[in-house]
């Protein structure tokens, strides 16, 4: 029998009875699958919260096994290495120890110098210069030497640094730039009593003019002309020598107040000062090139077309002498205080290079003969 039919031979008490029932048997339908749902959710938190829980404590233990073993071997490391670190640290105080030895008996880095040996002689004979020194510059060892450490008046000797510094900040490509020899120049030169290059006030030289004119004729112009076009003025030139004493090691025993060699109580070197200067001045290339040259025509301009010929005095009045050797470059001075005295280098006939320097001599002939004298005895 239908719903329907049976519902239409219902009193109306039995069919509200009815109702009732289906709608309860609906509620606890309805309560029944949210309650499963709910029960459903709970299991799959349940399992979620388990599996992550273990995961952690599985990672845990991991990490914690991982940091045992780590702490055993370095535990172990410790143990076992013991006798190599002990032996390491031996080693490397035995290698600094060598270090220092050797740098000892070395020239220091980046330092010219020369050192005394057992065979270094004091240089006696005809040599009227009070002081003197010889230098092998191929073994840098001090061959010859009398008061070589003793404080000297350089005179110009002083332009072998002018020229060293010049050149260590002058590029190749601005040799031949042309310079208009300046009032300040010539009349810083005239005022101290130097020498001078031949050039005049408003000729036009070349850079390189007035290398070959500080070293050649010994101009003062043409070093302070040279000095204010590398740093602006003198003052600030001769701050750069002076850090290039620095730089050679030679500052405590070495100072310079000017680029032209003028005498002053602050200017002052040593024979062996002077000889390391010039040893730093052979390794470059424009100052080997202008130390070594015996004449030197200059460039045309515009007060002398055909340029000027300026000469090395010292090279040119030495070179028929007899020593066993060929001189290759040298920079005399003079002033009172110093008497004569100039730096020079020879190539003896084995082929090895010497450096001699000399001060305090009687003429400068008799410097040039000192020169002599010491190549031929000492130099081999």
């Amino acid at each position: 029998m239908s719903n329907n039919f049976r519902n239409r031979n219902m009193s109306d008490d039995e069919r509200r009875a009815y109702r009732r029932r289906k709608k309860l048997i609906r509620k606890i339908q309805v309560y029944s699958e949210m309650g499963l749902i709910a029960i459903a959710i709970l299991v799959t938190a349940c399992l979620i919260i388990s599996h992550i829980k273990g995961k952690e404590d599985g990672s845990l233990k991991v990490a914690t096994e991982e940091k045992t073993v780590a702490e055993a071997e370095v535990q172990e490391e410790k143990t076992s290495g013991l006798k190599v670190s002990a032996k390491a640290v031996e080693e490397e105080k035995e290698e600094e120890e060598t270090q220092e030895i050797e740098e000892e008996e070395a020239p220091k880095s980046g330092n010219y110098s020369a050192k005394e040996t057992e065979e270094t002689v004091q240089i006696g004979g005809d040599v009227v210069s009070e002081s003197a020194v010889l230098i092998n510059n191929k073994t840098k060892n001090i061959v010859a030497t009398r008061n070589a450490t003793e404080k000297i008046v350089p005179a110009s000797m002083t332009k072998v640094m002018t020229v060293l510094v010049a050149a260590n900040h002058i590029p190749a490509e601005k040799l031949d730039d042309k310079i208009v020899m300046s009032h300040e120049a010539i009349d810083y030169s005239y005022a101290g009593g130097g020498s001078t290059s031949g050039f005049v006030e408003d000729e036009e030289v070349t850079v390189r003019d007035l290398f070959y004119g500080t070293i050649l004729p010994s101009g003062g112009d043409a070093a302070a002309q040279l000095a204010i076009y590398v740093a602006g003025d003198i003052d600030s030139f001769v701050k750069m020598m002076n850090e290039e004493c620095a730089t050679l090691g030679i500052n405590g025993t070495t100072h310079f107040t000017n680029p032209v060699g003028f005498h002053s109580k602050e200017h002052y070197s040593t024979p062996y000062d002077i000889a390391v200067i010039m040893m730093a001045a052979l390794d470059n290339e424009l100052c080997k090139e202008v130390l070594t040259t015996k004449v030197y025509n200059s460039t045309a301009t515009n007060v002398n077309p055909e340029g000027i010929t300026i000469s090395n005095w010292f090279l040119r009045r030495i070179e028929d002498k007899e020593f066993g050797g060929e001189i290759e470059g040298a920079k005399t001075g003079y002033v009172d205080e110093s008497g004569s005295c100039a730096v020079s280098s020879m190539i003896s006939e084995s082929g090895t290079e010497y450096i001699c320097c000399t001060a305090h001599s009687s003429s400068s002939w008799r410097c040039i003969y000192d020169h002599v004298d010491i190549y031929k005895s000492y130099a081999k």
